[in-house]
């Protein structure tokens, strides 16, 4: 992991406490935490520390969250070409890393996988897809169409994750064929960005944020934890989703994929993701942070941990080039914690 000079230190676990307590405390009084504040907290290392931090981010999430589980599920419905260059993507076409390619999914293939989706118990489908975004055309025509049959349908609610918007426009017509969140990640710190892709900027994603909140749709943004990145900048990114006023927050933990520049990236532990989780709820006291790709991978044995350390989401079935674990044993694991997957916000 990148250097951070500027980490502050605590100098002994009750002085860890003490902090955790204040600002906890505050957060769950309706203020907000500093800077500088969820800085120290991310450098914790002593593990009494850090479990006592993870049960007051437990406390935020069940007095901002309650105890309900928000499902999703997507489907991967146009695989691979993708002509941007992320570095921790499978489907850049810049990559060889032999996934299977196909084009856009028919209706019949996106209602199949929102009836999967509510047999899994989620409440949204996202319709995922790569390439570099939507303009006025055909595609965006095609796109609508498959956004109305899906919320016509009645099973799930209809979500996507479609890439960059160039225009209002774009949002608005998304909005107007039944769409109800749209996710588009930062992926990570404004300062880190160039370090992760050339072929688009930063702006541009803060830019499709923005068009999406002006159309009414829900925003979920989030990032990718273990890129390479400092700890400070996994804070920078928490507060820009903050100043951006997101309602979703996906966090995913990289999973390597071969062929790709981040394929032997494997810094963090279970303990460290957990510590991450546990600050954004922290930052992000009552929004919807669901831990998504990668936490088989990273949180191994730890998993069910992620909602004591502040999650009130996750994603079930199968991300979009890696699998996840089957839905029945995601669902034992919320029911074992003595939380509920029921949810009623459309």
């Amino acid at each position: 992991m990148a250097e951070n000079p500027a980490s502050p230190s605590l100098p002994t676990t009750d002085d860890a406490i003490a902090l955790i307590e204040k600002v906890a405390r505050n957060v769950l009084d309706g203020g907000a935490i500093e800077f500088e504040e969820a800085l120290r907290l991310i450098e914790l290392e002593d593990p009494e520390a850090i479990l006592f931090l993870m049960a007051w981010a437990n406390r935020i999430r069940r007095r901002f969250r309650g105890d309900q589980v928000h499902l999703c599920s997507i489907v991967n419905a146009k695989s691979g070409g993708c002509p941007e260059d992320c570095i921790f993507c499978a489907q850049s076409v810049h990559y060889q890393t032999g996934i299977k390619t196909y084009p856009f999914l028919d209706r019949e293939a996106i209602l199949q996988a929102a009836q999967r989706a509510k047999e899994n118990k989620a409440q949204a489908l996202g319709i995922v897809a790569a390439w570099r975004g939507l303009k006025e055309g055909r595609l965006l025509d095609e796109v609508c169409q498959r956004i109305r049959e899906l919320s016509e349908s009645g099973t799930v609610r209809a979500d996507a994750s479609l890439g960059i918007l160039e225009s209002p426009t774009v949002a608005k017509r998304l909005k107007e064929a039944g769409l109800v969140a749209y996710n588009h990640n930062l992926e990570t710190a404004r300062s880190y960005f160039p370090k992760i892709c050339s072929t688009h900027t930063y702006e541009d994603r803060v830019r499709t944020i923005r068009y999406l909140k002006e159309a009414g749709l829900k925003v979920c943004s989030g990032g990718i934890i273990g890129m390479g990145e400092s700890r400070q900048q996994r804070v920078e990114l928490a507060f820009e989703l903050r100043e951006l006023d997101v309602d979703f927050v996906p966090l995913n933990f990289l999973h390597p994929i071969p062929g790709t520049p981040l394929e032997n990236a494997h810094d963090l532990t279970p303990m460290e993701c957990l510590k991450t989780i546990a600050v954004f709820r922290l930052v992000l006291p009552d929004k919807e942070i669901l831990v998504a790709g990668g936490r088989e991978h990273n949180l191994r044995d730890l998993q069910a941990m992620m909602f004591y350390a502040g999650a009130s989401a996750t994603m079930v079935g199968h991300y979009l080039t890696t699998t996840g674990r089957a839905a029945e044993d995601d669902l034992r694991m919320i029911e074992d914690l003595g939380l509920s997957w029921e949810w009623s916000e459309h």
